[in-house]
């Protein structure tokens, strides 16, 4: 078989293994904003704001900026990532009135305020 034929085959592979677990091409960390349930983001601001880490003390940047260096990142609490494994590779930063969810490369792709919208 030529390595076109194989290529084929393992593209196949990983197309049919993306169809069928959603979140298998989302297991590494990306730039792109994950598609959180309002259920999700309350679970991870529930679990983020009772850990007990520092709050960043400089103004938050807004989603799709880039974090500054020398603004620390958490990691995400293991039970939070094995129920959103969308989340997983990313991290957080908490501020005084908002949880943010950065990338891999500190970038900001989610944002998660302290108030709840009412429906």
């Amino acid at each position: 078989m030529s390595r076109y034929g194989i290529g084929l085959i393992v593209l196949a592979c990983v197309v049919f293994a993306g169809a069928r677990y959603p979140g298998f091409s989302r297991d590494v960390a990306t730039d792109s904003a994950p598609e959180l349930s309002d259920e999700q983001r309350s679970r991870i601001f529930d679990s983020v704001v009772r850990s007990d880490v520092p709050i960043a003390e400089v103004a938050a940047p807004e989603v799709a900026d880039s974090l500054p260096a020398e603004v620390p990142t958490q990691d995400l609490p293991d039970d939070i990532i094995r129920e959103i494994p969308l989340i997983r590779g990313h991290k957080f930063v908490k501020f005084d009135d908002r949880i943010l969810v950065v990338s891999s490369s500190r970038l900001v792709v989610a944002m998660i305020p302290r108030y709840k919208l009412l429906p």
